[in-house]
């Protein structure tokens, strides 16, 4: 697959229009960092900030029979992302969406997000989305805060080694092909 193919299905599965700034990322070869995942210092992301990146990154694609975004190293790559390939305007908002995510948080549960169990995590995001929805930025070329986090997740799952080997199903060789075949005879979509 080369890499038109890949932004497209890469923005199909984020739901639209992947941002400039991700394409360029994608096509500069933007990934996670190389090595273990206890070695890593983020370069824009604070230590708070960085665990609450990684718990809704862990969220939105979370382990279930394949490693999720957080064994993908997805935190390094939106650390990447901000550091290198996202305009001062895009990182500011998405910092200042990380602030909001635990003023939110504390509001409803007296505690920051990372603190919180599954459940109250799962249901502040559903906030969050219904507000990224409700509330889209139209005199701003600014996605609202959550949807950025989830085309970060996505895009960085997706094209990181894990999710490109482990979570898509890879047939070098094609064989027969049958347009009219149940999803659930299928499986996983096919990288």
């Amino acid at each position: 697959m080369d890499r038109r193919e890949a932004i497209k299905q890469l923005a199909f599965l984020s739901g639209g229009a992947l941002s400039l700034s991700t394409v360029a990322g994608i096509m500069g070869g933007c990934t996670a960092e190389n090595g273990g995942g206890g070695s890593f210092t983020p370069q824009t992301l604070s230590d708070a900030q960085h665990e609450l990146v990684i718990q809704l990154s862990e969220r939105i694609i979370p382990a279930t029979d394949t490693p999720g975004a957080k064994a993908a190293r997805v935190n390094q790559y939106i650390d990447h992302m901000l550091t290198n390939w996202n305009t001062e305007e895009e990182k500011d908002h998405f910092l200042e969406g990380l602030g909001k995510v635990d003023e939110l948080s504390n509001d409803q549960f007296d505690s920051n997000f990372v603190d919180l169990g599954e459940a109250d995590q799962i249901t502040l995001m559903e906030e969050l989305e219904r507000e990224a929805q409700d509330n889209p930025k139209p005199d701003s070329n600014l996605k609202p805060f959550f949807s950025m986090m989830k085309e970060f997740t996505v895009v960085g799952y997706y094209t990181s080694e894990i999710g490109a080997s482990e979570e898509l199903n890879s047939n070098i060789v094609p064989g027969h092909y049958n347009a009219c075949m149940p999803y659930s005879e299928v499986g996983r979509a096919w990288s």
